[in-house]
C-alpha cells in the first residue's frame, strides 16, 4: 500500500469514528484529515461530509461483500453452509470493528447515503435469487425475502452489539441462519 492509500484509510477511519460518534451528519472531511494527522489537503476529494460519508459507506460495504464472497465461495456447496458461511463473515467483520455497523443502519435523513445503501440492498436481494436457484420460490418473492432478512439481521447485530441486550454473537448467528434459511426454504 502506497503513502496515497495509507492516507486514504486514515482519513476514512476517522470519518468512519466521526459518523460512529455523532452520525452521519457529523462527517467533516476537514477535521477527519486533522483526525488523522494529515494535513488538510488530504480531503480535498471531498466536497462535504456527506460525499466522505459516502466514500466511508462504500469502502465498509465493499470489504464487507468482497469478505463474504469469498466465504460462500469456500463454503460446501449447499445453500445452509453458504448462508453460514456468510453471515459469519458478517459477523467477523463487525467484530473487528463495531463502528462498521453505522453504515447498515444510519442513512436516514441522507439521500445520497440511503441511495446507496438501498443499492447495497437491491444487491444483495439479487445475491439471494441467484445462490436459491434450485428453489421453488419465485425470485420476486426471494427479492423480498431478502429484503426481509437484510432487515431482521440488522437488528439482531444491532441487539448483539447493545450492551444492556442479553443477546450473544451465537445467538445471533445461529438466529440470522434460522431466518435466512426460512425465507430461502419456505413457500
Amino acid at each position: 500500500m502506497d503513502r496515497g492509500e495509507r492516507d486514504r484509510e486514515a482519513l476514512l477511519d476517522a470519518a468512519l469514528q466521526q459518523w460512529a460518534d455523532g452520525g452521519w451528519s457529523a462527517v467533516d472531511p476537514r477535521s477527519a484529515a486533522e483526525q488523522a494527522g494529515l494535513p488538510a489537503s488530504a480531503a480535498a476529494e471531498f466536497a462535504s461530509g456527506v460525499e466522505l460519508g459516502c466514500a466511508v459507506f462504500d469502502h465498509v460495504v465493499d470489504e464487507r461483500a468482497a469478505a463474504t464472497m469469498a466465504a460462500v465461495q469456500s463454503a460446501a456447496p449447499n445453500p445452509a453452509a453458504q448462508i453460514r458461511a456468510a453471515l459469519t463473515a458478517w459477523f467477523d467483520d463487525v467484530d473487528r470493528d463495531p463502528r462498521r455497523v453505522v453504515a447498515l443502519v444510519d442513512a436516514v435523513g441522507c439521500p445520497a447515503l440511503l441511495a446507496r445503501r438501498r443499492s447495497a440492498n437491491r444487491g444483495f436481494a439479487e445475491l439471494m435469487v441467484g445462490s436459491a436457484a434450485d428453489s421453488r420460490i419465485e425470485p420476486d418473492d426471494l427479492r423480498v425475502a431478502g429484503h426481509f432478512c437484510l432487515g431482521g439481521m440488522g437488528e439482531i447485530v444491532l441487539a448483539w452489539l447493545d450492551p444492556e441486550s442479553p443477546v450473544t454473537r451465537e445467538q445471533a448467528l445461529e438466529h440470522g441462519v434460522r431466518l435466512y434459511e426460512s425465507c430461502l426454504f419456505t413457500h
